[in-house]
């Protein structure tokens, strides 16, 4: 899923040694990038790692009660633990490059729908491996998401079987044992080097922050979120069978009667792009962003309208009460991607690493 990069900077999906952290450009460079990626890695990567653990602590602690008691009110604090650590993942998953990527975060926490059938097999057999790409359908949120609204009765579903319990423990605590690596990693030296990473040449910290989220925009919010449940497959739309059924939280949905975390967790991930490109740090403080860089190159214009589009993705998920229905959501969010590649990535001297600059 990762592109490569630049031979200066290799990628590995599962690598457990710091080889993904960045390589100080060569390049020279006319304009100094200190401010932005110092605002990046310390006010909106970092913030949202850190965010991140702490709800999976507060997750950990709630299957704990849980487990201890297992009634109508832990299971409603346990239900209410997850949707907060759900949407902290979001923030954290859009930053997935270096570190994240290299430790799977996504491929571990976030692919749906989930694979019923292999999850109730790995519970009954104990045989599960949270690190295995051969779990990756039965693993992390989509997971959770069944194991909390899934069964007709979740209480009896619990009392039933001691391994259902288990397994739901061990997968809460191995999923804040990653938020736990990925704060010691991106606060360790990957930091330091990440802003020492100047320039716009590909394998520098811009080029790599750019692309690496973008391609995470196009297959996991696009793509995943949006497109394959209403039968869109980019990225040239190609046109698939809809499934509703594939939707985030699907679970949840069913038990609610509603969308509504699936549609907040459609918009808290496109608002940490939105944060990225502005600057804007976890605390809300208007740092320096890529709006800024384009602005100082008298390109307002650009600036205004990518600002405009983000504001008409919001405005489409406010008037929704589910992802399905017509491609106008899809649109709106594909036009993202167009902005970027057509505008922002040649304004700024980067390179699309897939090639393509047409926005597909």
């Amino acid at each position: 899923m990762v592109a490569v990069l630049a031979t200066a900077l290799t990628f590995s999906a599962c690598g457990e040694d710091d080889s993904e952290e960045p390589t100080p450009g060569t390049d020279p460079t006319e304009t100094d990038f200190t401010d932005l990626l110092s605002n990046q890695v310390n006010e909106i990567i970092i913030p949202s790692m850190e965010k991140y653990q702490e709800e999976m602590t507060d997750f950990v602690a709630a299957v704990a009660g849980f487990a201890s008691s297992r009634d109508e009110a832990s299971l409603v604090t346990l239900r209410s633990a997850h949707r907060a650590a759900y949407l902290a993942y979001q923030a954290a998953a859009v930053h997935n490059f270096y570190s994240t990527s290299n430790q799977a975060l996504v491929e571990t926490t976030n692919l749906y729908p989930v694979d019923v059938t292999l999850l109730e097999n790995l519970i009954a057999s104990e045989s599960y491996n949270f690190s295995t790409e051969a779990q990756e359908r039965a693993n992390g949120f989509p997971a959770i998401d069944y194991l909390l609204y899934g069964p007709a009765d979740v209480l009896a579903y619990y009392g039933e079987d001691a391994k259902r319990l288990a397994f739901l423990q061990a997968l809460v605590n191995s999923m804040k044992d990653k938020a736990d690596t990925l704060v010691s990693l991106w606060t360790g030296n990957l930091a330091n080097n990440f802003v020492e990473n100047g320039g716009t040449a590909l394998g520098s910290s811009i080029s790599v922050q750019l692309n690496e989220s973008l391609v995470y925009y196009e297959e996991h919010i696009r793509g995943n979120k949006v497109g394959i449940p209403i039968g869109l497959n980019g990225p040239n739309d190609s046109p698939i069978d809809p499934d509703a059924t594939k939707i985030e939280a699907y679970y949840q949905s069913l038990v609610e009667g509603n969308e509504n975390l699936a549609l907040a967790l459609l918009r808290a991930s496109i608002e940490e792009v939105e944060d990225f490109y502005l600057g804007t740090g976890a605390d809300g403080t208007d740092g320096q962003g890529y709006d800024d860089l384009l602005l100082a190159r008298d390109q307002a214009a650009v600036d205004t309208d990518i600002k405009a589009q983000f504001e008409a993705i919001y405005s489409q998920i406010g008037d929704r009460n589910s992802i399905s229905g017509d491609n106008s959501l899809y649109n709106s969010i594909q036009t993202i991607v167009t902005l970027f590649k057509s505008d922002l990535f040649p304004l700024l001297d980067v390179q699309d690493a897939d090639g393509k600059t047409d926005g597909d």
